[in-house]
């Protein structure tokens, strides 16, 4: 009976025990009858001048790249360009061999003298033919020429239409050839279609081409585009003609100015960004192709912003707000709309009339209704009057 007398008296006791720590923590607890106040840092809500600048990171493009391909098939006699060589619109920058071509041409040109001399020839048939049918009805009417002489030279007639427009269809056919020859024996002239400098050069002199073979790439850098992924968030605030500054490792202490010039109208799902470009004037050429860059763009400023601390920000399902101390040292929580926040102030743009001791430091330990203590004051009152009070009290 002891034994059962002790344990019974060991659960009563753990119970109490158990009990005591319960309400304990309840009175720890804040907003709920608490032990004692929070001990907090505040701020003040001030006006101050914010910029709102975010930082990309993007790569160098050139405007346009295109390959110089040879359009005929033959062997290159010459290349006179190499990496890094300027370009001209409309230069020559290679030769084809052109003596296949050259032969193809000439005669493409005679079969167009014959053609055209045949088709003369079957004119003036048709013309004497004409007047022969003309003379032959007159003939007829005063019955002086037979109706089967008249039938006949009608027959002719037709015959030599039919070769006249025979004669015709040649000369365009060969008219034909005749361009397409032309066109031949100019492609053996490689020329550049617009300005820029050359960025690879695929074959040398004396290579067998292929018609559409690859020659040389070249790069239009006068302009080039800097090409950045952006979220769903900055995508809306950058807006084609917005400022920006471009910097490199490869030129360092040098800033060069662009613009926003195109966004793509949809978002990768596998990243959830979307491609934006800014057009970057390239007068000394020194950006190149390849580069890494950073990007800065200013999003919003204003001169005289309503702004507390950004530490004073409580953030729950994507909304904002703040405790402010009150009477009694209680706080209560304030939704406010944030604007431009910098990383260590957010402008308020409500409620308008935001005013007070905005707590800083210890917002997690609160809710509406905590007591407070600002945490400089109690340092003050554990220091005690100033030296010069204590001197007089003397």
């Amino acid at each position: 009976m002891t034994v059962f007398a002790l344990i019974g008296v060991g659960v009563i006791v753990a119970m109490q025990m158990l009990s005591a720590r319960a309400k304990e923590a309840a009175a720890l607890a804040p907003g709920q009858g608490q032990r004692g106040p929070v001990a907090v840092e505040v701020s003040e809500v001030s006006v101050r001048p914010m910029v709102d600048m975010r930082d990309f990171s993007g790569t160098v493009k050139a405007s346009y790249t295109y390959v110089i391909s040879a359009k005929v098939g033959g062997r290159l006699l010459n290349l006179n360009k190499r990496i890094g060589d300027a370009v001209r619109a409309n230069e020559m920058v290679g030769r084809i061999d052109d003596v296949e071509f050259k032969n193809a041409l000439d005669e493409a040109q005679t079969q167009m003298r014959v053609s055209r001399a045949s088709l003369q020839e079957s004119e003036a048939q048709l013309s004497h033919t004409r007047r022969e049918l003309e003379r032959a009805r007159g003939l007829v009417e005063k019955g002086i020429a037979s109706r089967s002489e008249l039938d006949a030279l009608q027959t002719q007639v037709e015959t030599q239409t039919s070769r006249h427009e025979l004669a015709k269809a040649q000369l365009e056919q060969r008219q034909v050839v005749l361009d397409r020859a032309k066109m031949n024996f100019e492609y053996t002239q490689i020329r550049a279609s617009q300005p820029g400098f050359v960025a690879q050069r695929h074959v040398d002199g004396g290579t067998l081409l292929s018609a559409g073979g690859a020659i040389l790439t070249v790069v239009g850098l006068d302009t080039v585009f800097v090409e950045l992924a952006v979220s769903e968030k900055d995508y809306q605030n950058l807006q084609p003609g917005k400022a920006a500054t471009v910097t490199t490792d490869a030129i360092p202490g040098k800033t060069f100015e662009g613009v926003v010039y195109r966004k793509a109208p949809f978002f990768q799902s596998a990243s959830r960004t979307a491609a934006v470009e800014i057009a970057l004037r390239n007068r000394d050429m020194a950006l190149k192709p390849g580069m890494f860059a950073r990007i800065n763009i200013l999003i919003n400023s204003e001169s005289a912003a309503r702004a507390v601390p950004a530490a004073a920000l409580v953030e729950r399902e994507g909304r904002f707000s703040v405790f402010v101390v009150g009477d009694s040292m209680k706080v209560r929580s304030v939704p406010v709309q944030v604007g431009i926040n910098d990383g260590a102030y957010a402008q308020i743009l409500s409620p308008p009339d935001l005013d007070g001791q905005i707590v800083t430091l210890g917002q997690h330990l609160l809710r509406p209704g905590s007591v407070v203590a600002i945490a400089g004051d109690r340092k003050r009152e554990q220091a005690g009057p100033p030296e010069e009070g204590r001197r007089k009290g003397q």
